[in-house]
Order: structure tokens, then sequence, then C-alpha cells
């Protein structure tokens, strides 16, 4: 059985990110207690948000457990980040980092996951349908990585990067001829293509398309400039 490997945690502070995910100004924020069931290591979630709307997850850790968290939801531009105790500097930012994290605890407290909308999405109040799979162990070694699976129907390799590129210009909101694809590549999920778009006064922005084995849409993952 596959395993997760852990390693250090570092803080990230990518100012990219902050220009594109909603401020807390701006959001109604919600929190909810993860609470697992009894003798369970792991537990799932699901839930909808909208527009500026926030999820806080809280869920009580110790230091040194591992932490798992991943995302699956019907619209690319829901992410989640990992807020650690008594601070709103996020440990893992999801629209930098994709929608897994993986990691090894360094306080003990209350972590936040924090499901959002990205700005562009929020401001056209957007819905998003997601579930969150959350899962904490004493042992990293005993926790299973289970591999991302996309939705919907399968896509051709060779329709891959026109899919990918619709997907783009719908994210950006720009047309798909300002939307440049590269090769298809193998990854550690299935298929993966990266991109950019040009924005016009906003710049370039660079992606990354993700398909399962089975061909299905993963999602887009946009990538630091």
């Amino acid at each position: 059985m596959p395993h997760v490997t852990f390693a250090p945690l570092a803080i990230l502070t990518i100012a990219s990110a902050a220009m594109t995910a909603p401020t807390l100004a701006q959001t109604t924020v919600r929190n909810e207690r993860v609470q697992f069931p009894r003798g369970a290591t792991s537990t799932s979630v699901r839930g909808t948000i909208r527009g500026y709307q926030v999820v806080d997850y809280v869920v009580g850790a110790r230091a040194g457990q591992a932490l798992a968290v991943s995302l699956r939801t019907d619209n690319a531009s829901t992410y989640f980040n990992v807020l650690p105790p008594r601070s709103e500097q996020a440990i893992f930012t999801g629209s930098i980092s994709g929608n897994r994290f993986s990691g090894r605890l360094a306080a003990t407290g209350d972590y936040r996951l924090r499901v959002y909308l990205m700005r562009n999405a929020a401001r056209r109040a957007a819905r998003a349908d997601y579930n969150l799979s959350i899962a904490i162990v004493d042992r990293p070694a005993i926790l299973p990585s289970k591999p991302i699976m996309g939705s919907g129907k399968p896509v051709s390799p060779g329709n891959m990067p026109a899919f990918c590129r619709g997907e783009a210009a719908s994210h950006y909101r720009v047309r798909p001829a300002y939307v440049r694809t590269g090769r298809l590549q193998q990854d550690r999920e299935g298929q993966a293509i990266e991109g950019m778009v040009d924005r016009g006064g906003d710049g370039i922005a660079r992606f990354r398309c993700r398909f399962d084995p089975l061909g299905r849409f993963i999602n887009l993952t946009p990538l630091p400039k």
C-alpha cells in the first residue's frame, strides 16, 4: 500500500496568493468543529459555498501528529488553506500548492482548514459543492495516500489540450485564443498540462490542468509566476 511521505512544514508568504484570494474584510466566515467518528482517525465533510462565503473547519491536533487533507469540488476556483493555532498565517495555500496537503504538525491546538472561492469566482457569486477529506494520525507511516480522481466524462489525450484551454478561459474569464498550453505530461495523479494565459493589463498567468488515469478532469491549479 502506498504511503504519504511527510516533510517539515514551512510558512508560505507569497504575495501573489493574497492578490487573488478574497480578503477577510469581504468574506462571511463560518466556523465548524470537525468531529471524528469514535475510534476513527479520518473523516470527510461535505459543503457548499457561494461568492465570498468562507468555511473554517476546526480540527484539534497535537504537535508531532500528521495531518492529511484533500479537497474534491465541482468548481476549479475552490481551494483550502491550512492555518495553525492562533495565527492567520497559512502553512499551506491551496491556490499555490493544489488541493492536497500532508504534513507533520509543529504545534498543539486548533488548526483551521479554510475553504474558499478565488476572487474571480467570488465576485461573480459562483457556487461550489465540495468534499473535504481529513485524517490525523500519530504515526505518518500508517497514513495511506489515495489517488485523486476526477469527475465527468473521460477526455481523450488528443483532446486534453483543448479541454484545458477551455477550462483556463473560463477560470480567467478570457477568450480561448488568449490561452496557450504545452505538451501533455505524465504525473503522479495521471496526466497534466501546463499553460499560460494573457490577461492583458493584469499580465501573464501560469496554470496546470490535471487529469486522472481514466482521463477525467481533476482541476486547474494556478502556478506561481
